[in-house]
């Protein structure tokens, strides 16, 4: 059910990486894999992004294994705006991700959030109602197939548990990949989602892959929890 032969989350010197792209690619060949996602943090202000995108099609196109360009970004509020330049060169595929929360009028970090729940200003349900939202309607405004990458890793930063997350918000993702072609990172770095969440959207027909979240080339395609996830859902 996840192919452990493709990793489809990492990052190189390019942004908050260790070691640079051909090593990442390197490092993926010696670690076995047939496929290699490449994937550094974008944001609007983005100016590099073509020069990337022309690297990862050369190192593709002399690699031992398949090489895709993709890039990582971030959910702004809960309207779902993605923090991505306005003019895209040709991807293969979009990390979304909640690195902060999105709230109605933009992201909020997460000790803002804990404070809210905690004063009572927020409750936990309007807040996953709230994150959820922004997720699904993130996932539909990705302009090439989104991946959605460690999902739920922000919960516990904000005071929240995924076990506080219910069926009908689950459905909601689902409802949201299927109709956008996107699917579910199971992130190795993060060790998320969980199995109930997995085996959920699984169900319910979603595609779940595996992504290191490797910043530096000796942790591409190297699986510990990934394997673990397999069991369960096998």
């Amino acid at each position: 059910m996840i192919d452990t032969g493709a990793d489809w989350h990492t990052h190189s010197t390019t942004t908050d990486g260790q070691d640079p792209l051909a090593d990442m690619v390197a490092a993926g060949a010696a670690a076995g894999l047939h496929t290699l996602g490449l994937s550094d943090h974008v944001r609007a202000s983005t100016s590099w992004l073509p020069d990337y995108v022309r690297e990862v099609r050369d190192l593709a196109a002399s690699a031992a294994l398949a090489v895709r360009c993709g890039v990582e970004v971030k959910i702004l509020d809960e309207a779902g705006h993605l923090d991505l330049p306005s003019e895209l060169p040709a991807l293969d595929y979009l990390l979304v991700a909640d690195h902060q929360f999105p709230g109605p009028d933009g992201p909020i970090h997460p000790d803002r959030v804990r404070t809210l729940l905690e004063e009572g200003t927020w409750d936990v349900a309007s807040a996953l109602d709230m994150l959820v939202t922004a997720t699904a309607r993130a996932l539909a405004a990705s302009p090439v197939p989104p991946v959605l990458a460690h999902l739920f890793s922000l919960l516990p930063k904000c005071g929240l548990d995924e076990r506080q997350v219910h069926e009908e918000h689950l459905d909601a993702l689902a409802d949201a990949c299927l109709a956008t072609g996107g699917w579910v990172e199971v992130n190795e770095k993060w060790r998320c989602p969980g199995i109930p969440a997995l085996t959920h959207l699984a169900g319910r027909g979603v595609v779940v892959s595996a992504g290191s979240d490797a910043h530096r080339a000796a942790d591409v395609g190297r699986w510990d929890y990934v394997p673990a996830v397999l069991r369960e859902l096998t």
